[in-house]
């Protein structure tokens, strides 16, 4: 009888450490000052890639187009969490974009712009 327990004991006690859970979460591009309510306006027709440079830094990309220059900025933030179970492993991942494009003429000035629907709240 004695055996018998210390094996159910061996087997039982570690089971806890074999199970855990764990959260995780990571950010990728560049800061979306885009979305700072005190950033001053941008204007179709006037604004500059300077300007807009300026106010908002590099873009995550630059794209050459047959005629006019587009600024890409992208910011990407991603949660997971995970659950670790003897029997039942679950892992959930939600990831989130924010954009924003602003497209220039010839003459470096800005003729239209965008941002995404989606908004990670801006962090200064």
């Amino acid at each position: 009888m004695r055996g018998g327990l210390l094996i159910l004991a061996l087997v039982v006690l570690p089971l806890p450490s074999l199970t855990g859970c764990m959260s995780k979460r990571g950010e990728m591009g560049v800061r979306n000052y885009w979305r700072d309510p005190s950033l001053p306006a941008f204007e179709k027709g006037r604004t500059t890639e300077a300007d807009v440079m300026a106010a908002l830094g590099p873009p995550s990309q630059v794209i050459a187009l047959k005629d006019q220059t587009l600024f890409y900025y992208l910011r990407e933030e991603s949660r997971t969490s995970s659950m670790f179970l003897i029997i039942y492993n679950q892992t959930r991942q939600q990831i989130s974009y924010d954009r924003a494009i602003f497209f220039f003429d010839t003459n470096s000035v800005m003729t239209k712009f965008s941002y995404s629907k989606e908004a990670i709240p801006h962090e200064k």
